[in-house]
């Protein structure tokens, strides 16, 4: 391949939805770069922003073999979803199916976000069964049930066979029905079929319907009495 001679990067314009070549299907807009060779052929590529940026500012030394040159902007795309990846955890803790979608959603190609996503796990900054760990305990003090902790691990792409001890390690029916006794403790009783909508409302925060009702008949009958 000829040599390049020069670079052309062009930052999407603010609010774009996608790059203007093709690239509608990602979430986030897309940066085009044009590498321009010495016989004036001009090769197109789109890149994720933020490594356009850096591109930008420190590109590659030109004249340079083309072939070398989409090597570094490619090893330059790897760089910065590594240094996207810890901002994403120094907000909050991610399992690894979240981080790979926000990836995959600011442009990276799988060439880039599976190794990023080994060298994280391999450095723990990725361990989905401490997040998982977690996600269990900080969920149950909000008062979820365990149905519900379930799913939204699930949508979270964190399989529960990957978390040591789990089930028995994080639920015991004790303590599942400590649980649905405080959440009732704090509801006002319905005007018309307490009962039902008491047991919907247990069920809607993850918890099973025979322990729901065994709750609710029991906070019914305190009240009663």
């Amino acid at each position: 391949m000829s040599q390049a001679t020069s670079i052309e990067v062009r930052l999407p314009k603010r609010g774009a939805a996608g790059s203007a070549w093709g690239a509608s299907s990602h979430k986030k807009p897309m940066a085009e770069v044009t590498v321009v060779l010495e016989d004036g052929a001009r090769l197109d590529i789109v890149v994720p922003v933020r490594a356009a940026r850096v591109l930008a500012e420190d590109g590659p030394a030109l004249p340079a073999e083309a072939d070398e040159v989409f090597d570094r902007i490619h090893a330059l795309e790897a760089r910065t979803a590594m240094a996207q990846l810890t901002e994403m955890l120094g907000r909050r803790d991610h399992s690894v199916a979240e981080v790979r979608d926000k990836l995959r959603a600011y442009g990276y190609r799988p060439e880039e976000i599976e190794p990023t996503l080994a060298r994280a796990c391999d450095l723990r900054y990725l361990d989905d069964a401490r997040f998982a760990s977690y996600f269990i305990e900080e969920r149950k003090r909000r008062g979820w049930g365990q149905r519900k902790i379930e799913l939204e691990l699930s949508r979270k792409g964190v399989p529960l066979d990957t978390v040591p001890g789990y089930p028995e390690r994080f639920f015991s029916d004790e303590e599942d029905a400590a649980r649905a006794r405080a959440l009732l403790a704090r509801r006002r009783i319905p005007d018309t079929r307490p009962r039902e909508k008491l047991i919907r409302f247990l069920m809607g925060k993850g918890f099973s319907f025979a322990l729901a009702a065994d709750a609710v008949g029991e906070h019914l009958r305190s009240i009663e009495k």
